[in-house]
């Protein structure tokens, strides 16, 4: 069992701080759980309660009749150390610290998150946070979060470093229909980091794309490691935070984030293979589409559109991120105008020009004959503007040429 098993797939789940206030963020979140309908077992805590939203309240982490899982904390700063303390002591799986007031406030918070962290690490206990929003397992119906997030399960995870700016993307994305695997507001990751959960979801089966806030990496070298081996086998999107200087000073504040100089970011996410997007909508975007795809195992590609502008603007394109567009043969080209019916006056070189020919069978022969060649690893196809939507045969036809070759 990986330790972050606790956290993300759990059992059972104490709120540590539950409470009947509708005003608080542990009613909230205890709220969520059980309207969310996840299915493990909930146990309030809260010594001055009996019952909080009908369940039993227990007076400590110590006192639940079983050993939990994931304990997430919603409760005065002053008051969490004592309380990583008891959840030590009561062997608790997993920490979720939702509190903030620790190393994004100066040197006496740091101090405090420090010996938390010291607490974490000797007694190997993971801990997201503290100041963050809490984790989703959306398949598994756990929303440890005090914000009403829902999703249909699907294959993005998302881990953000920031809190609010992640649930706001997270809901924006539901929105566009992205459905969700995974959500983890990282926060200030004073034990468990990025490149934990990196690691954790690169291996996650459920997982196949990847998204991620970061404003920081405390720990570049073991990032770099990790995802070289996970682009291998998933597409990693992330979009980076304090680019600038004054960016820099607002993450500082933000989670106490010591941030770097973004031409040496952008260096490593290149050299990793990790896709660096600069705004909100590509993010989502990007994950989407890679969502949609399976992974592109080669960098050769073939175009084909009806029209020379596009194939050109494409080509351009591909070429300048190192995709290559390679000439198809001669045989190919008799082939493809054999078989696709393709006018006369028609380039199919790669790119295919069809010279604005909008039937949709030649589109979709030449994209079949194309996807069939070893020589190429995926294809993109430029539907025409006309009819808009496109053909419901035209979108079947890809998705079956896509599922058939195996190629994006």
């Amino acid at each position: 069992m990986h330790s972050l098993d606790s956290i993300l797939r759990p059992q059972s789940v104490a709120v540590v701080g539950a409470s009947d206030d509708v005003d608080k963020h542990g009613h909230k979140l205890l709220k969520n759980l059980i309207e969310g309908k996840y299915a493990g077992r909930i146990y309030p805590v809260n010594p001055k309660a009996d019952t909080v939203l009908g369940l039993k309240s227990y007076a400590s982490l110590g006192a639940i009749p079983e050993r939990v899982d994931l304990a997430v904390i919603v409760i005065p700063a002053s008051l969490v150390l004592e309380t990583v303390r008891e959840a030590i002591d009561a062997k608790v799986g997993g920490l979720a610290i939702i509190t903030a007031g620790f190393g994004e406030t100066g040197e006496k918070g740091r101090q405090i998150q420090a010996e938390i962290a010291g607490l974490c690490i000797e007694a190997n206990t993971p801990m997201v946070g503290p100041n963050c929003m809490g984790v989703c397992n959306f398949p598994a119906k756990l929303t440890a979060v005090f914000n009403n997030l829902r999703s249909a399960p699907g294959n993005v995870s998302f881990v953000s470093q920031s809190g609010t700016y992640g649930v706001t993307t997270l809901n924006y994305g539901l929105k566009m229909g992205i459905a969700f695997n995974t959500f983890i507001s990282s926060g200030n990751e004073a034990v468990t980091q990025f490149s934990d959960y990196l690691e954790y979801l690169g291996d996650d089966p459920d997982t196949h794309v990847i998204m991620g806030y970061i404003e920081s990496l405390r720990d570049g070298d073991r990032f770099a490691r990790i995802a070289r081996e996970v682009t291998k086998k998933k597409p990693v999107v992330v979009m980076k935070f304090g680019r600038t200087r004054k960016g820099s000073i607002a993450a500082a504040s933000h989670t106490g984030a010591l941030t770097g100089t973004h031409a040496v970011y952008s260096s490593v996410f290149r050299q990793c293979g990790v896709i660096e997007v600069t705004r909100t909508h590509d993010l989502l975007n990007v994950a989407m589409a890679l969502s949609m795809q399976p992974p592109m195992h080669g960098n050769r590609a073939a175009i084909v559109g009806a029209s020379g502008g596009f194939a050109v603007a494409a080509t351009d394109y591909l070429e300048e991120h190192g995709v290559e567009v390679p000439t198809f043969s001669e045989e190919l080209q008799q082939l493809i105008r054999r078989e696709a019916d393709t006018r006369a006056y028609a380039s199919l070189q790669n790119p295919v020009d069809l010279a604005a020919d909008f039937r949709a069978a030649p589109l979709l022969k030449c994209i079949e004959l194309a996807l069939k060649q070893d020589s190429i690893d995926g294809a993109i196809a430029a539907l025409p503007a006309s009819p808009y939507p496109p053909l419901d045969e035209t979108i079947r036809g890809i998705e079956r040429m896509q599922a058939e070759s195996g190629k994006p």
